[in-house]
């Protein structure tokens, strides 16, 4: 008989159950960056240095294969706390939440002291994982356990290794309000006593550069053309004889053993200037057709080191004289692997974009260089999407506008809700079970709900976004209010997702009325979620036995959908003419809650509570999105906006006034004390 720990099964809910992760980066080959990985082993065993080092370079040098060969041998010594290798694809997951709540479930696991105070956390405020507040998780679940627990430690205390960092928030990069918090929480870290170690890589930004300008770390740069380092050339040059040796093999009745030979090993060690994805890039495109004639023309038009010369001469070598159908292939495919929230397998995509096969493959079959397309589509470095959507660099035939691709996947996913929603889409026999009662359900989502059409009623709304108004969008839209939207619900439904729809709908009324166009129905479906989200979450059938039915007579939806469900159930008397005038209820204070102000926009709502804080909230889905805001030390008795949004005042009967960022919730001025 096996016994479980209460405990664990705590600590399992901790991990993010829709982050599907692991590295994927190869560690360095055998023998180099010897330098660099001895300098970071001296950091970790001086338990007087700076707890955080960062290792910083240009795009393409190394950065993560060598966070990758940190890894392991971290692991070796029985040190590695926690990994987290941020991805740019996958930013709508691998957020700082996701980041944290990671590193304490894997420092719980190994080390029981730390695993004592992160149950007793999670025991004392069991939101504390979903917050939205990264400063009270951190503080929580990361900065107060490490702080507690240094003194009854066993063994060497434990390094987080952190990759990629300037990839977090994806394509918004400095302008993410994830990549800010995320800074945040770090310069919090440098706080910690200094046997706690944490090892960062990134690329050089101005926001990253100046965190660590303000505090404490030690840096190891990897140079890159007239500065790089011998042994940095050293180390090109034998990943080179290595790749080279193995792409000869595969041709060992043609190409002798040492082809190419070392005066051109040596010739493209010179191009790379420090840049290993250089040489990778240039490796695997010898290795994607005749390797001679590849590496000729290399030699001949490759550039040296420069990425977007290299990256235009492979697509002019594998699309020369491109028609205009393929350029649009070109572009929502590649629009799609960069802009798309999730990663996308190869059929996934083909029946979300409507693709022939054919032209699936030879598009993928021209980027083996740069794109992997064996499990799912992955860019195999960012360096390449950077090129892609930067029109200074890109030729204009294959550059990706982010802009125009977002309306290309708004459109597919309307199209592709258009024609796979249907009525009761998994064959559910009775309306007596709840959707997690009911047999086999998972099996039953996966064959009746494929990807792309999972993909589609996530994600339509956040393309949407992106997108200016357009009348053949709205056609869509007005479609799938009228005929699509309940079947919709039961999809999100299914995959646990009705949590989502408030928002997305909200991000449609905003895209309608920026256009100009009348959003009652939006409205209408709109309130119909958020009055009976809690009924649509646990029970498909009851969409149109419970919720449907009760829905006010005068509503669109009713005057749309009823009609269509006759056999449901009728109200004589007594349903409602209108929708109900309480339209949120906000719960998150421990305390009654004595202000409340909106800002002068509408969109934000600020509470101050006898609990001591103050929460910003989003007035339209009630998701708080700054907060507790923390510092009174007593009840907070008033609040109020400036007139731009951007800071809150707050009054307490601790008699201090303190001002605060709304954005971020940090203080900017105050206490301000003087009133007795």
């Amino acid at each position: 008989m096996s016994v479980t720990d209460p405990d664990d099964a705590i600590l399992k809910n901790l991990k993010p159950a829709s982050l599907e992760y692991s590295p994927h980066v190869a560690r360095c080959m055998e023998g180099t960056r010897q330098n660099i990985l001895a300098e970071i082993r001296r950091w970790m065993e001086d338990i007087d240095a700076p707890n955080i080092l960062w290792l910083k370079g240009y795009p393409g040098v190394g950065k993560s294969a060598i966070a990758s060969s940190v890894m392991e041998q971290v692991r070796s010594l029985k040190r590695l706390g926690s990994s987290f290798f941020f991805q740019r694809e996958k930013a709508n997951s691998m957020t700082p939440n996701a980041l944290w709540r990671v590193v304490a479930y894997d420092l719980a696991r190994q080390y029981p002291a730390i695993k004592e105070k992160i149950i007793a956390a999670l025991k004392n405020d069991e939101t504390i994982s979903v917050t939205l507040d990264i400063d009270r998780l951190f503080h929580q679940l990361i900065h107060d356990p490490l702080v507690g627990s240094q003194g009854i430690l066993k063994g060497p205390p434990p390094v987080v290794i952190l990759d990629a960092l300037d990839e977090c928030g994806g394509l918004d990069g400095q302008r993410s309000e994830h990549r800010r918090s995320l800074l945040r929480t770090l310069k919090d870290w440098s706080r910690l006593p200094r046997k706690f170690k944490l090892f960062v890589t990134s690329r050089d930004e101005s926001d990253i550069g100046r965190l660590f300008s303000t505090i404490s770390h030690h840096v190891v740069e990897v140079f890159t053309g007239q500065l790089v380092e011998a042994q940095s050339s050293g180390d090109i040059e034998k990943f080179l004889r290595s790749r080279f040796q193995e792409i000869s093999a595969a041709y060992s009745r043609s190409l002798r053993p040492d082809w190419p030979g070392s005066p051109i090993i040596q010739e493209l060690t010179a191009k790379s200037q420090g840049l290993f994805i250089w040489v990778k890039v240039i490796t695997n495109f010898a290795d994607s057709g005749d390797p001679e004639e590849q590496l000729s023309q290399i030699l001949r038009g490759g550039g040296a080191g420069d990425m977007s010369t290299l990256y235009s001469f492979i697509l002019n070598s594998f699309f020369p004289n491109p028609s205009t159908a393929l350029i649009g292939s070109f572009r929502s495919i590649l629009g799609a692997v960069i802009l798309a929230k999730i990663p996308f397998s190869v059929p996934s995509l083909i029946r979300l974009l409507s693709l022939k096969p054919t032209t699936m493959e030879r598009i993928c079959n021209g980027l083996q260089a740069v794109m992997d397309s064996r499990a799912t589509l992955r860019i195999q470095h960012q360096s390449f999407v950077d090129f892609l959507i930067d029109p200074s660099k890109c030729p204009s035939a294959f550059l990706i506008d982010r802009k125009r691709e977002n309306q290309s996947l708004t459109i597919a996913c309307l199209r592709t809700m258009r024609d796979g929603l249907q009525f009761n889409i998994c064959d559910l026999e009775t309306s007596y079970l709840r959707n997690s009662d009911v047999p086999n359900i998972a099996a039953r989502v996966e064959k009746c709900i494929p990807p792309e059409l999972s993909y589609s009623c996530l994600f339509w709304a956040s393309h949407l976004k992106e997108t200016p108004f357009r009348l053949e969008e709205l056609s869509y839209l007005e479609d799938f209010m009228d005929k699509q939207f309940l079947y919709w619900l039961e999809v999100l439904s299914l995959i646990k997702r009705v949590n989502v729809a408030s928002s997305m709908l909200w991000t449609l009324i905003d895209w309608i009325q920026a256009g100009g166009s009348n959003d009652t129905v939006a409205r209408d479906i709109q309130k119909f979620v958020a009055t009976f989200g809690s009924i649509i979450s646990r029970s498909v059938p009851h969409i149109y036995l419970s919720a449907l039915p009760f829905a006010p007579l005068k509503s669109a939806i009713s005057c749309q959908y009823k009609p269509g469900f006759p056999q449901t159930l009728k109200i004589e008397m007594g349903g409602q003419s209108e929708w109900p005038t309480t339209q949120n209820v906000f719960v998150g204070h421990k305390g009654a809650v004595h202000s409340v102000c909106f800002s002068l926009d509408g969109k934000r709502i600020a509470s101050g509570s006898e609990d001591e804080t103050i929460r910003v909230w989003d007035a339209e889905t009630g998701e708080v999105v700054a907060g507790p805001l923390q510092g009174h030390t007593g009840w907070v008795l008033s609040v109020a906006f400036s007139p731009d949004g951007r800071r809150i005042v707050s009054g307490s009967l601790d008699r201090t006034i303190r001002v605060w960022d709304a954005e971020t919730g940090e203080v900017v001025a105050g206490p301000l004390q003087g009133h007795t």
